[in-house]
């Protein structure tokens, strides 16, 4: 019965279809690795187009493995580029570029920064509403910012 089933390469195709769309129903980033694998034996079917079901079965367990083993790689690579911004507080900020908000008068002012306002001390004295100041240092709680370049 089972043969009967996947006797054809295109309903490894749609059993891959299948999966990738439950994947975008119930996320899980898992799915995907198995449809790619399902996709993977449609086409070893179409290359080899008598193969058993237990050939079948081997070239989906194989392509299974070598799409998480891909994934995961990818997952990794992607993590690594991504510098850590957790848990870093006002810290994560250094080096960003800013706007300021209210002007600075006496050295003192606020910036806006990802749609917040942030107290900020500058040894600029004075900065106009729009001008674009770069984060250096954190100081007491406040930003220390000077004029961006």
């Amino acid at each position: 019965m089972l043969e009967l089933i996947f006797s054809a390469w295109w309903h490894w195709f749609i059993a891959a279809i299948l999966l990738m769309i439950l994947e975008v129903v119930v996320p899980g980033v898992f799915l995907i690795w198995l449809g790619l694998g399902a996709a993977l034996t449609g086409l070893f079917l179409l290359l080899i187009p008598g193969a058993s079901l237990a050939w079948q079965l081997l070239a989906l367990a194989c392509s299974i493995s070598i799409a998480v083993t891909a994934g995961l790689k990818w997952q990794r690579t992607l993590l690594r580029r991504q510098p850590a911004q957790l848990n870093l507080g006002l810290d994560g900020f250094i080096g960003r570029i800013a706007e300021v908000s209210q002007p600075f008068t006496q050295g003192h002012g606020r910036i806006r920064l990802d749609g917040s306002s942030y107290p900020a001390t500058s040894s600029t004295r004075e900065l106009a509403i729009g001008q674009r100041v770069q984060i250096t240092a954190i100081q007491a709680d406040q930003l220390q910012v000077e004029p961006a370049e």
